[in-house]
């Protein structure tokens, strides 16, 4: 399986900021807002890319890793998993 870098800084960032006894909702919600924020970050990093700038095989593959594990949530959210 592979490494799922943004689940990872989400475990990381509920722990330091979700309180204890925090619904489910508020969970959940706070976990959507988290990725669709490091979604946004990722196309911006795309987009950041200078064309005469050649990213090494280990940026492109973390790059379509990130990009995979944030449409896999997003259908999780779609299918209701999520």
């Amino acid at each position: 399986m592979k490494r799922q870098l943004m689940a990872e800084q989400w475990d990381q960032f509920a722990r330091s900021v979700l309180p204890k006894d925090c619904s489910p909702t508020q969970r959940q919600e706070m976990r959507r807002a988290f990725y669709a924020g490091a979604q946004g970050i990722l196309f911006r990093v795309i987009a950041a890319f200078a064309p005469e700038t050649e990213p090494t095989a280990e940026d492109l593959q973390i790059m379509e890793d990130l990009d995979q594990e944030l449409r896999n949530f997003g259908e999780m959210i779609k299918k209701g998993r999520a």
